[in-house]
């Protein structure tokens, strides 16, 4: 009789194994239920659009501008080039087209032509067409663009990380609150069973006279099964508290998980170091730039080259002029010349000029204490960069010495599984040839059952180590 209870309970069993959840279904329909993560992964693409139009390249500037337009009716005007009055109105525009090109020296291209009418007894009209164009060359060797992308380049990297961050975090949630039910329900279902031996011990010796109501030893015994029967109803609250809590993670009911993943518990110290060794390395070029760009403001050097052509067309009065410029800087002083020559009239006219300036620097003290501070951050980053790569090795060794102690207790379950297996097998047989009881029997089968949910518990204390390795190596 009480070997098929036995085996209608371990039929129970296997036949509740059969409707547990698989273990990437909980992790996905929490993943789907979980406000957190649906902000999580709103802010990640966010993070890549921002990333988009950061590296979105500068385009062409064109602006294009009509000008002054006016029309102006004159009457008994003076005519321009036959001096007699007449009546006559005038109109005149000076539209133009400027061209800012997308370089370190911003290339400015700019047309524009003025134009005029004057009309009535006489006509008349006047066209001025100009084109110039400009670059300055940074004779420093400064990068404008280089701290631009050392910031996109760390906020890239940082909304990567803390994305894929919150995944494993998530998924440790999922795991740990799984861990925490089987654990109680395991813990559950060994004080049940001891208090159901301990029931029948007692009711037992009180059968057969060992024992009598009232004294010391059945005191004992009573004060141990009410201790155990506490002990059954605080772990029944636990279990049902996890189960409330899985639920809200998971929007799921409690039925188990089956299909576990195998840990792959392999660690990889990685050369370049982690995530944060990155940022730190990436905080230490910020810095220099920083100096450099402090550098480049107080001490700059560059040479501005500048040209244009320009025209006048007055009826049969033609004229033109052209000139280039040149002009140096450094520091707080500059010098440039300038050649231009006009064309009018069969006569051409030169003009060569010269210019030079010089303004006392006020800001020098200043400049050189904000150098000195940004000196003093160069160093703390180097210093951040150094802890970083100490405390990356420190953490590895670290989680090296957690994945030691939990081979060495998968070493020590599974031993211990296969001598409850083989003790269960040994038992049995003992049982069929009448020398063993059947509570023997049954509390092997126990043995083995735990087992196997330890089974399941350290192979979830693998997949939290796992994830801590993927965590640590971000």
């Amino acid at each position: 009789m009480r070997r098929s209870i036995s085996a209608v309970a371990v039929v129970l069993l296997c036949a509740g194994m059969l409707f547990a959840t698989p273990y990437e279904e909980i992790l996905n329909r929490a993943m789907e239920n979980s406000p957190q993560m649906k902000n999580v992964e709103l802010t990640y693409l966010n993070s890549l659009l921002t990333q988009q139009q950061n590296d979105l390249d500068d385009e062409v500037k064109v602006t294009v501008s009509t000008g002054t337009i006016s029309v102006l009716p004159n009457e008994n005007a003076v005519n321009r080039l036959t001096g007699r009055e007449e009546i006559s109105s005038d109109f005149s525009m000076e539209p133009s087209v400027e061209v800012v090109l997308p370089n370190d020296g911003q290339t400015t291209i700019k047309a524009s032509t003025g134009l005029a009418f004057e009309y009535g007894d006489k006509d008349y009209y006047a066209v001025s067409p100009s084109l110039s164009a400009s670059h300055t060359f940074d004779l420093t060797g400064y990068d404008s663009e280089l701290a631009v992308n050392l910031s996109n380049a760390r906020s890239s990297i940082q909304s990567e990380y803390t994305y894929r961050n919150a995944l494993l975090s998530f998924e440790n949630q999922v795991l740990t609150s799984i861990r925490t039910i089987l654990q109680a329900e395991q813990s559950l279902d060994e004080t049940k069973y001891n208090l159901a031996k301990a029931e029948q011990t007692l009711s037992d010796a009180l059968e057969l006279g060992n024992m009598s109501e009232g004294s010391v030893s059945y005191l004992q015994s009573m004060n141990s099964i009410n201790l155990q029967k506490r002990t059954i109803d605080a772990t029944e609250k636990q279990i049902e508290t996890a189960k409330q809590q899985y639920t809200t993670l998971t929007g799921l009911v409690w039925d188990g998980v089956e299909d576990l993943p195998s840990p792959d518990l392999t660690v990889n110290v990685l050369s370049t170091g982690n995530t944060a060794v990155i940022l730190a390395g990436i905080d230490v070029e910020i810095a220099q730039q920083a100096i450099e760009t402090k550098n480049h403001t107080t001490s700059p050097s560059a040479i501005t080259v500048n040209g244009g052509v320009s025209g006048t067309s007055i009826a049969k009065d033609n004229s033109i002029s052209g000139n280039v410029g040149l002009a140096y800087s450094a520091g707080n002083w500059s010098v440039g010349t300038g050649f231009s020559g006009t064309y009018d009239n069969e006569k051409f006219t030169p003009s060569l000029t010269f210019t030079g300036t010089w303004t006392n620097k006020t800001t020098k003290k200043s400049d050189e204490i904000e150098l000195q501070m940004l000196n003093n951050d160069l160093v703390s980053a180097q210093n951040e960069l150094a802890d970083a790569r100490t405390s990356y090795i420190q953490d590895m060794q670290n989680l090296q010495i957690e994945i030691l102690n939990h081979e060495y207790t998968l070493q020590n379950n599974a031993a211990q599984k296969e001598y409850y297996e083989s003790n269960l097998e040994y038992l049995q047989t003992l049982f069929d040839s009448g020398l063993c009881t059947q509570q023997d029997v049954d509390d092997a089968r126990k043995q083995v059952e735990w087992a196997s949910v330890q089974d399941m518990i350290d192979t979830i204390e693998g997949l939290l180590l796992q994830n801590g390795i993927a965590q640590l190596n971000l």
